[in-house]
């Protein structure tokens, strides 16, 4: 009974550790010094680059209008990152590593995906080739099928 019963506290004391313990780490991702680690923010190396560029040029699309003046859209590109959440270094990296770039390409007719992939951020959407072989075993066709989206031309 007696090794039980120090078995049973010893339990409880790791336990309140444990629990007072987990209460006490603080984890911020935004302790690392900045040139600590390099993200690069091009299409296919990093996870929700894309994502984020549309979601920020969306939301400053949204706000500035038609006619804005490359200070209002430099004003709400440096700005637009804070209201973002777990993505805002990723963001961020990305305005202020194209910002003369995004400045520029708002102030055309271009849609937010456009810009993006003219940023890098995105990928293009491509062609998709797919290539049958008839039943006989001769003849192959290829059928050109284009993504959804405007056609030029």
């Amino acid at each position: 009974m007696d090794t039980s019963s120090i078995l049973i506290v010893c339990i409880l004391v790791t336990c309140s550790v444990w629990t007072i313990h987990g209460r006490s780490i603080e984890v911020n991702i935004d302790d690392q010094v900045p040139g600590e680690m390099e993200i690069s923010v091009e299409a296919g190396k990093l996870p929700g680059v894309c994502w984020v560029c549309k979601w920020a040029l969306n939301k400053v699309k949204k706000v500035v209008g038609r006619n804005a003046t490359a200070e209002k859209l430099k004003s709400k590109l440096t700005a637009v990152c804070k209201e973002i959440g777990l993505l805002k270094s990723l963001c961020r990296k990305f305005v202020k590593s194209h910002l003369s770039d995004l400045i520029e390409e708002l102030t055309t007719t271009d849609d937010v995906r456009t810009i993006c992939v003219n940023t890098k951020a995105c990928k293009p959407k491509k062609l998709l080739h797919q290539v049958y072989q008839s039943d006989d075993g001769g003849v192959q066709i290829q059928m050109n099928e284009y993504p959804e989206g405007r056609m030029h031309g």
